[in-house]
């Protein structure tokens, strides 16, 4: 288990439970696999983000197979709020059970203590902050943004506690990687981005023909290095010589696919 993970130890003994980001559309390879060792007994809630940006039929299906396993799922657009209501019943409900564990004990009430676990850039603080109702914990669209553990106190006795993200020590097999680094969860420096921008392209050839000529003006002929190509031309991403810049056409790609812009695609099938 990394050291970063380790240290988290420390808090779960303060927290009743854990919620479980992930993003919507990598269910599988954006959670971490041995999680369910840290938490042991604490209850658990899976909340799969970005939900505007997957596919809808798809993230339901992911639903269905999580909630028959007999785990509590939501999916959520933090951003318009959307599958916030859920979650907050599910919180209730936790809070609820401890209210009625202490109270046969012949003890009174205590907050309830929530803890927000999940890889780099899954949107943790977001989902924290939806349910907090304000900006109470720093967001960005790169990994890295949340530091250091920090508390957030909000309504109906419940706090919540935000955490910064952990990649699992085996995250660096080839194509979880660059499916990772597709959605920012991966350290930029750590995964090339033509890598990332081919298999995206392949990923769409394969998966939505069409989709790269409409939004590009392009043929789509020959493999993912080929649609590279073109797109730079396309775009006027040229070094001097007129060679395309790759680089650049590269991250135009991968940008457009991770903010929605290509459409709602899941990568991961139940």
């Amino acid at each position: 288990m990394p050291a970063p993970l380790q240290s988290l130890r420390q808090y779960l003994k303060v927290v009743d439970a854990v919620l479980e980001v992930a993003d919507a559309r990598l269910p599988v390879s954006s959670r971490y696999p041995d999680l369910e060792k840290l938490i042991g007994f604490r209850a658990r809630v899976v909340v799969l983000t970005r939900a505007d940006l997957a596919d809808p039929a798809a993230t339901a299906c992911w639903l269905e197979k999580l909630r028959a396993g007999g785990t509590r799922a939501v999916a959520m657009n933090a951003r318009t709020g959307a599958g916030d209501r859920l979650l907050y019943q599910y919180l209730k409900a936790i809070a609820k059970a401890k209210r009625e564990a202490r109270a046969r004990r012949g003890l009174g009430e205590a907050p309830l203590r929530v803890m927000a676990l999940g890889i780099p850039n899954v949107g943790k603080s977001s989902v924290l902050n939806r349910l907090a109702g304000r900006g109470a914990a720093r967001t960005g669209n790169r990994p890295g943004i949340t530091r250091g553990p920090q508390w957030i106190r909000i309504k109906d006795n419940l706090e919540l506690l935000d955490t910064p993200g952990v990649l699992w020590p085996r995250w660096r097999e080839p194509r979880t990687a660059l499916w990772l680094g597709a959605l920012g969860c991966a350290p930029e420096e750590s995964v090339p981005v033509v890598g990332i921008a081919c298999l995206v392209g392949e990923f769409l050839l394969r998966e939505a023909p069409g989709t790269l000529a409409a939004r590009y003006g392009i043929q789509e002929q020959g493999d993912a290095a080929d649609i590279l190509a073109a797109i730079g031309r396309a775009r006027g991403f040229l070094l001097p010589g007129g060679v395309v810049d790759q680089e650049k056409t590269a991250r135009a790609l991968v940008n457009d696919f991770r903010e929605g812009r290509l459409g709602r695609f899941t990568l991961e099938r139940p």
